[in-house]
């Protein structure tokens, strides 16, 4: 009985026995996957923000070369101070709307494209991001 025991001891521990490499290789694979999303994401939030910055910019351009006129077309001011700034970390950038309803705001909304760090099959689409801002005039 007590051999019986023992050998049952004996082959418990036995399959306890392993090894931690796949358990490492998961892990890392898992940290990896994490790293790369959170570059991904961070990517975006950084075109966002510049496009964001743009447009605030030229809500502004606009309000001042209207010279306080905003019934008039605001597109081609719009357009002409957007031809003029470089744009740098934008592709394609488009002016969507630029409009004043109360005649002391102006409101802009432009979009971009986005393109991921890694082209690869899981971040390979190409992202629109948004933006608008708006700038008032004071009195």
């Amino acid at each position: 009985m007590e051999s019986l025991l023992r050998t049952q001891a004996r082959d418990s521990v036995r399959s306890e026995d392993g090894s931690l490499a796949p358990l490492g290789i998961g892990l890392a694979m898992l940290s990896l996957a994490a790293v790369l999303a959170i570059l991904a994401s961070g990517s975006l939030f950084l075109t966002e923000r510049r496009l964001t910055t743009v447009a605030e910019s030229t809500a502004i351009a606009v309000l001042i070369d209207a010279r306080g006129n905003l019934l008039q077309p605001l597109a081609p001011i719009a357009f002409t101070w957007l031809e003029q700034q470089p744009l740098e970390g934008l592709d394609k950038v488009q002016l969507m709307e630029v409009s004043s309803i109360d005649q002391r705001t102006v409101k802009v909304r432009l979009c971009s494209y986005s393109m991921p760090l890694f082209v690869n099959y899981m971040f390979s689409e190409i992202g629109r991001v948004c933006s608008e801002a708006s700038a008032r005039r004071g009195r």
